[in-house]
C-alpha cells in the first residue's frame, strides 16, 4: 500500500512541477502493453522518442538569476556541452525513477557510487537505500530552468543528487539520501 501511495505521490509531484503535458507514452509497436519497454542502450534523445516525454518551453530556458538572487555557473563550467541533451536525460531519470525501474537505472550510473556500489548488481540490490524517498522527490521536483551547477556537475535540490556529463554520456555520479 505504502508503495503505491508513493508512486501517487510522486506522480503529482512530477506532474505539478515540470507542468509539461506530454503526450501519453505509446507502446513498442505492436505491442498492448504499453509498460512493457525495451530500453536498453537508449541514449536520452531516443528514450524520448519511444516514451513521448519531451521538454516544454519553459523547461529549456535557463533563468540568469536563481530564486535566491545568485547567479548559475555556466554549463561549461558544469563540464556540460549539450543542455537540451542534459535536460532529456533529466526527463528519463524522472522517468525511470516514477516507474522504479532500477535495471535501466543502474546504467545511467557512474561507479563506483560512494564507497560500497561499485557495480550494476550491487546498485540493484540496494535501489531502496539509495534511492529513499527524499532522493526521488528531489528528482520529481527538478526545476529544470533553475538547476544548479559548478564544477563537480549538476545536482537536485539541496545537493539530493548529482550528475555529470563523462564522455559523451551523462550519468548519475552521487545520490544523497
Amino acid at each position: 500500500m505504502k508503495k503505491y501511495i508513493l508512486s501517487a505521490l510522486f506522480l503529482i509531484a512530477l506532474y505539478a512541477c515540470n507542468n509539461n503535458n506530454s503526450p501519453e507514452i505509446q507502446p513498442i509497436a505492436g505491442n498492448k502493453d504499453k509498460t512493457a519497454f525495451s530500453t536498453d542502450s537508449l541514449q536520452p534523445s531516443e528514450m524520448v522518442k519511444i516514451l513521448g516525454i519531451g521538454l516544454t518551453q519553459e523547461e529549456l530556458i535557463d533563468d540568469t538569476v536563481f530564486f535566491d538572487g545568485s547567479k548559475p555557473t555556466s554549463w561549461e563550467v558544469a563540464g556540460i556541452s549539450d543542455v537540451k541533451l542534459f535536460k532529456l536525460f533529466l526527463k528519463q531519470v524522472q522517468y525511470l525513477i516514477l516507474n522504479n525501474d532500477k535495471v535501466q537505472l543502474a546504467k545511467l550510473i557512474s561507479y563506483p557510487l560512494g564507497n560500497s556500489i561499485k557495480t550494476e548488481n550491487d546498485f540493484i540490490q540496494h535501489y531502496e537505500r539509495i534511492f529513499s524517498k527524499a532522493a526521488k522527490l528531489s528528482i520529481a521536483r527538478i526545476n529544470f530552468s533553475q538547476l544548479f551547477r559548478n564544477s563537480k556537475g549538476v545536482m537536485t535540490e539541496e545537493g539530493r543528487v548529482w550528475f555529470s556529463q563523462l564522455g559523451n554520456q551523462f550519468k548519475i555520479i552521487a545520490v544523497n539520501s
